[in-house]
């Protein structure tokens, strides 16, 4: 029998109650088998039947596909040849032994993909090249036949190579647990049928070699069910073939639909927006905890989804934590790195790992419980580090104004990551060195017993050093590889393991662990696009489905989004009466553009603002307490509910010193700057807005570059090694040497990054060919450093060329827009390197400078040509030119000056602030007005 239908239906209802009604009518146990999609399930199922019958069992077999597949091998072993049953290796071990094999090939028998045999990622490409070929139950011959028959290069190597790979797991009498399920597969063709009944739930979801399982094991009752338009694990392999095909396949089957609904009122939906992923996670905390309140619903019964798993979800759970809300992951659900307890380790351990990515997570590194020190005082060690022309990672060795006690910490910090990358060879070795190095472990310990989530992150930090200890017995034991294999959710390292009875806590979930689940109310948390529908994820290296034709682009993107829009329709289906969809706009460094999500159009669900405070009911204390609060401070608030507001705070026992705004701004009593260090950006921005030069350049707040910054620096660098006779003073050469530096996955899309590297192919290098390829610059990219009125300045000139005449030329290359180029002579840029090559001995040779231009490489917005504003300087113009100049550094040196001593910093009104970053700091835009503002009194 064939049972289909919607969710809800009744499927896995009917598989169960017919599973007892066998029971209840005699049948024997141990010829019956339910197969159920995770070990969740079967728990759940083996659970509710031990209530369910009142006698006692033999046996009650009640398993997953691979579990029923173990059940098979183990009885008929002999009939597969083996000794005794074959070890099944875990994901780590099998993974590990595809490593080693390929390791030991020769790159020349591999014409196609000889160079990348030892990189890690290729392995794990292969790796699951085998697991889905066995799946599928294809050989390695009909691999080799297929891939001659498409045409596929490369493919007949792989094919030898799972031929290897099945020979030497047969000399070690192992399998993986697809080849598991493949020989149980064929053991059960040589001998007769195990099992009279046999139901299978979740059947949407299988393999091939999962139904070659199911209907092999000759049972002469069968019974699957599946809902075919929720087929959402195609990414492991599983396909809804087996279920579609399921009649014309058994002929004599009998078909039955489920379609009533048997989850109450159909579910109530609603779709809420916030400015940012703070508001979007409070909101959602909020809600949790007024429906626990208000509606009396259990903890458990409340579930939050999101769509991956991630760091970036670390932020989703303190949010949580901070609310009160209990939450545990439950298994299959979020890696180890989004618990926030994990985090600072994971920091650590990529510190260790990574020595290349420090400067970017230096920061990081310094403000978390690691370093333990305010924002503002790691700013302040960045900033020294940058100042002393030092990497960012020496932030790390400062000591600036720290106190005592933050400098003892940053010690300690040192000290253990020496330890751990001592042994950074062994991940369980360095992860013991940090352990016991970090203070960070001894303040976890210390508040395990306390109220709250001390113990489920002493948990966490647990579940990551068994993690670690299963990486350091595995084939590639470093500290590179687990953190490869937590960055990847890998394939078991990742995993926080759930308790084995959940507690009455809200589970927060990936999408796809939701299968199954069954929920009063869902909450889908980021509800955009990217998440929902997220089209991003990289397509395997070796698809089978290439094997039998050719797949287009666009075809993919269509299956990618059907596949997302099951997945979306399931995930709503969880709830049996409300779901609730959040979003947020895009923000952050990483911010891309996004839309909310289209599938929530799609269902004609309406977008509205999240509730916002100030709430007449408050669902907890800190909510009641800010409410009272606000309300006492209401001067037009009548007196005796004021009153009655401070009652209440009494009666709460808040500690008003630790309210905001008690206490006075704190002052290091050291200047801003030892010495003053400018640059013509720092000087700009100046000219450009106080709050904007003292945020961005100051404090360290702006942004990091864009894709615009980063392709004017890869043709800054191609001109340079031009320059340097690195590269060919051709086109051809040139573009060359972009197309292999281009990096597509830096731009927000694939059409961003064709647009800008068409720009810089078509536009930006033949325009500096034609003017600058046939002359070689005496210097490119040539550092200054110069003394002038107490201060230092200093830069890096783009190029320095020779003219006919005599004398020299300096250019700086933009390749921005030239809609708005200044006059040559104009130019504060070309001035301060004028005046450079005037005032610095080491920059003497260079001596006169006749001309000073910019070239804009990206051209004329209508014609394309280079704009190149230009401007010589004639033996009497030069002093007057300099003069201008340093009139214009004094003032801007003495405005520097009379900012710090003040400190005092206005915005600019007639700025241009198109590009700032901190409009929402600023009181010219509405986003930076004050957030409460005071009411004036009257006297």
């Amino acid at each position: 029998m064939l049972v289909t239908g919607p969710a809800g239906t009744g499927k896995s209802v009917a598989l169960f109650e017919r599973f007892v009604q066998l029971l209840d009518d005699g049948a024997d146990p141990e010829r019956m088998v339910l197969v159920v999609r995770s070990r969740r399930d079967r728990d759940e199922v083996r659970a509710r039947l031990l209530a369910r019958v009142d006698r006692p069992l033999p046996s009650l077999l009640v398993t997953t596909t691979q579990g029923l597949a173990f059940h098979v091998v183990s009885a008929r072993f002999n009939e597969l040849g083996y000794r005794e049953p074959p070890q099944i290796l875990s994901a780590a071990d099998q993974f590990a032994k595809v490593q080693e094999l390929l390791r030991g090939e020769n790159s020349d028998q591999w014409p196609a993909y000889g160079s990348l045999l030892g990189l890690r990622g290729f392995a794990d490409e292969v790796r699951q090249f085998l697991l889905r070929a066995q799946e599928a139950l294809l050989t390695a011959e009909d691999i080799e036949t297929k891939a001659d028959m498409a045409g596929l290069t490369g493919w007949r190597e792989l094919g030898t190579f799972y031929r290897q790979y099945i020979d030497v797991l047969g000399s070690l009498s192992a399998v993986d647990f697809a080849g598991l399920v493949w020989q149980a597969s064929r053991a059960l063709q040589a001998g007769g049928p195990m099992f009279d009944h046999v139901l299978a739930d979740d059947y949407q979801d299988t393999t091939i070699g999962g139904d070659a399982l199911v209907l092999g094991l000759g049972a002469q009752d069968v019974v699957v069910a599946g809902d075919p338009d929720r087929h959402v694990f195609s990414f492991q392999g599983t396909t809804d073939a087996p279920l579609r095909t399921f009649v014309e396949r058994e002929p004599k089957t009998a078909q039955v639909e489920f379609s009533r609904r048997h989850r109450g009122e159909p579910v109530s939906m609603v779709a809420w927006c916030t400015r940012h992923t703070s508001e979007e996670h409070a909101g959602v905390a909020r809600e949790l905890r007024r429906i626990h309140v208000e509606e009396d619903v259990p903890w458990g019964e409340l579930a939050v989804v999101v769509r991956r798993q991630g760091s970036h979800l670390a932020a989703l759970l303190r949010a949580l934590d901070d609310a009160g809300v209990p939450r545990h992951v439950a298994e299959g659900g979020l890696s180890l790195t989004s618990e926030p307890s994990v985090w600072p380790y994971v920091l650590a351990l990529r510190w260790i790992a990574h020595p290349l990515e420090r400067d970017q997570i230096v920061e990081s590194v310094l403000t978390s419980e690691l370093g333990g020190i305010s924002p503002a005082s790691a700013r302040g060690l960045l900033r020294a580090a940058r100042t002393a022309d030092r990497p960012a990672h020496d932030a790390l060795g400062e000591t600036g104004t720290l106190t005592p006690a933050e400098v003892a910490s940053l010690e300690q910090l040192r000290a253990a990551l020496a330890e751990a990358e001592g042994v950074k060879a062994n991940a369980l070795d360095a992860f013991r060195a940090l352990w016991r190095g970090l203070p960070y472990s001894a303040r976890l310990v210390a508040r395990a017993d306390d109220a709250g989530t001390g113990r489920g992150d002493l948990d966490a930090v647990v579940a990551l050093s068994n993690a670690a200890a299963r990486a350091g017995s595995s084939a590639d034991a470093s500290v590179e590889a687990f953190v490869e294999a937590l960055g990847t959710g890998g394939t078991g390292p990742g995993l926080v393991v759930a308790p084995d009875s959940a507690p009455d806590a809200v589970p927060v979930l990936t999408a796809h662990a939701a299968a199954g689940r069954e929920f009063d109310t869902v909450v889908v948390v980021g509800a955009v696009e990217g998440d929902f529908p997220s089209l991003a994820r990289p397509e395997p290296m070796f698809d089978l489905g290439t094997l039998e034709r050719r797949i287009s682009r666009s075809e993919r993107n269509r299956a990618r989004l059907d596949d997302e829009r099951r997945l979306f329709g399931m995930v709503l289906e969880r709830a049996r009466r409300r779901v609730v969809l959040t979003a947020s706009d895009p923000h952050g460094e990483e911010a891309v553009e996004s839309a909310r999500s289209r599938f929530v159009d799609e269902r004609a669900v309406a977008w509205t603002r999240a509730p916002a405070g100030p709430f007449n009911e408050p669902v907890s204390v800190a909510e009641a307490a800010a409410a009272w609060r606000r309300r006492l401070a209401d001067p037009g608030a009548p007196a005796p509910e004021r009153l009655a507001s401070l009652d209440a705070l009494l009666g709460l026992g808040v500690e008003p010193s630790r309210w905001w705004f008690q206490n006075d701004w704190t002052d290091t009593d050291a200047p801003l700057h030892e010495t003053l260090r400018l640059s013509f950006s720092r000087l700009d921005r100046l000219e450009n807005c106080e709050l904007q030069f003292v945020l961005g350049e100051e404090l360290g707040l702006g942004r990091r570059g864009g894709h615009q910054a980063g392709v004017g620096k890869i043709v800054h660098e191609l001109i340079e090694r031009c320059e340097g006779g690195e590269i060919e003073r051709t086109l051809d050469a040139l573009v060359a040497a972009l197309n292999a530096r281009w990096d597509p996955k830096a731009f927000p899309s694939l059409a961003v990054s064709e647009a800008f590297r068409h720009l810089a192919i078509d536009k930006m290098l033949p325009n500096w060919v034609e003017h600058f390829g046939a002359s070689p610059a005496i210097a490119s990219e040539v550092e200054f450093s110069f003394e002038f009125e107490g201060a230092t300045i200093v830069g890096v000139i783009d190029r320095i060329g020779r003219l006919e005449n005599g004398g020299t030329r300096i250019t700086d290359f933009k390749t921005g827009k030239a809609d708005r180029a200044p006059k040559a002579e104009e130019s504060l840029q070309l001035g301060v390197y004028y005046l450079a090559v005037t005032q610095d001995e080491e920059l003497a040779e260079f001596r006169p400078v006749r001309a000073v231009d910019l070239a804009y490489l990206r051209g004329h917005w209508r014609t394309g040509e280079i704009v190149d504003p230009s401007w010589p300087i004639s033996e009497t113009g030069g002093e007057a030119y300099q003069q201008a100049v340093r009139e214009h550094l004094v003032q801007l040196i003495e405005h520097i000056r009379t900012l710090e001593a003040t400190e005092v910093y206005r915005p600019n009104p007639y700025a241009n602030c198109y590009f700032c970053d901190f409009k929402s700091l600023c009181p010219l835009y509405p986003e930076g007005q004050p957030l409460f503002p005071i009411a004036e009194v009257s006297a």
